[in-house]
């Protein structure tokens, strides 16, 4: 364009020079223009002055009106923009790579650095916590997720949830717990904050709760239909722990341990059937029963879920504890031994039961056959004391022997025959 006006240029001083040459201002012709009424006169060299000067004048206002064109300037203030763009996008992209890595320091620095611009800044401030909370910057994580909530409101419901994981991995329950009931009244139906409100109320023991909670973990599908059973044989398991513990904090009063016991008889009464099976659960409430001193109580719990299920732990708490109800418990073993001759656990209860009462040739010959069925410690240093008081010292040692030093003194107390007067 500017060669063509330096052209144009040459050419009008040209044919200047040579209408001078040829005689033009000697003779410079004549020119009329007749319009109406109106009339316009001149010569014909003036008119090529003004022709040519006007051609100028165009030409140059042409060149300059491109020259600062409005679209061209819209263009390049666009052009530095989308560079400052791409300088601090550069930065999050760099950000977000160190953070992958686990370069929690640089990756922090980046994501702070490309803060600055309001295109996918809350992820800047998002991962940036991310990265600050790893680093153990309590601070800095909590600073980044509270800016970028006052920043971004819009984006409120992602930032608690972010807060609330990161409290959560921090073990900060209450304050985790505080986000997530908000976040419960604007996203109740997300499936990974319910699964945290959960883990939450677990571990915070809130089993009421936790119970409230679990039509709605059922219904979005956030549990399965075996957590859901596990979670409500914990939650029964505590309601029954809970009206024990009140019982024994308050006062060592009979009348308060049995109300308890009554209170727990009603609730154990209405619970599932499959609960009064399950060897978990009945270990759990014999054990406070107890506790309690409801000893007959416990014992025929657990007389109940071995007729249902056998269960090798409970028949051996069967045989260790003492429920004051030593014949009945005799009784109930030897039918339960009919079906089932050759259980060393059982045998091996029996022969602690015998020796409640006091029947010590019964216990001796239910600790051999315990132990020819299945060798164990416990049967083998059972025997062994209950010989060493029958005075049969020799055999006693043979018995202790063998296993006595795998077991020590973690017997349970049981009745024992007088020793002979030459031992004592």
């Amino acid at each position: 364009m500017i060669k063509l006006f330096i052209y144009s240029l040459i050419a009008i001083v040209l044919a200047l020079v040579v209408t001078l040459y040829l005689g033009f201002p000697g003779d410079p012709g004549y020119l009329l223009f007749a319009f109406g009424s109106y009339t316009f006169e001149t010569s014909l060299f003036a008119l090529l002055v003004a022709s040519g000067v006007i051609y100028l004048v165009v030409k140059l206002l042409l060149i300059v009106i491109n020259w600062v064109n409005p679209i061209k300037l819209v263009r390049l203030g666009k052009n530095l923009n989308d560079q400052r763009k791409a300088k601090s996008r550069s930065s999050t992209v760099e950000g977000i790579l160190f953070l992958a890595r686990g370069n929690w320091a640089s990756s922090f620095g980046l994501l702070t650095k490309g803060i600055k611009e309001s295109d996918g800044s809350v992820v800047n401030y998002l991962a940036a916590a991310y990265a600050a909370f790893e680093m153990g910057d309590r601070e800095s994580w909590m600073s980044c997720l509270d800016k970028a909530e006052e920043e971004f409101p819009l984006a409120r419901s992602t930032v608690n949830s972010v807060k609330a994981k990161l409290l959560y991995k921090s073990n900060q329950l209450e304050q985790c717990l505080a986000v997530l009931e908000q976040l419960k009244k604007t996203s109740l139906n997300d499936m990974s904050l319910l699964t945290m409100l959960k883990d939450v109320y677990i571990k915070l023991q809130d089993w009421e709760k936790l119970s409230n909670l679990l039509p709605t973990l059922q219904k979005n599908k956030v549990i399965d239909a075996e957590e859901m059973q596990l979670i409500e044989m914990r939650i029964f398991m505590e309601e029954l722990y809970s009206i024990f513990d009140k019982a024994d904090g308050r006062s060592i009063e009979a009348s308060f341990k049995r109300d308890a016991v009554t209170e727990m008889t009603k609730i154990w009464q209405k619970s599932p059937a499959s609960y009064k099976a399950t060897q978990k659960v009945v270990k759990h409430y014999a054990k406070l029963l107890f506790e309690l001193n409801a000893k007959p109580e416990a014992a025929k719990v657990i007389e109940i879920a071995l007729t249902k299920s056998w269960s090798k732990p409970l028949i051996s708490i069967y045989g260790e504890q003492d429920f004051e109800v030593n014949q009945q418990q005799l009784l109930m073993a030897e039918t339960w031994l009919k079906t089932r001759p050759a259980d060393d656990k059982l045998l091996l209860s029996l022969g602690r039961i015998s020796m409640r009462n006091e029947l010590w040739g019964k216990a001796k010959e239910y600790y051999q056959a315990s132990i020819k069925i299945s060798p164990s410690a416990e049967a083998y240093v059972e025997l062994s004391r209950l010989l060493s008081h029958l005075g049969e010292d020799a055999a006693s040692e043979i018995y202790l022997r063998n296993y006595g030093d795998l077991l020590g003194n973690n017997l349970p107390e049981l009745p024992l025959p007088e020793l002979p007067k030459a031992i004592q």
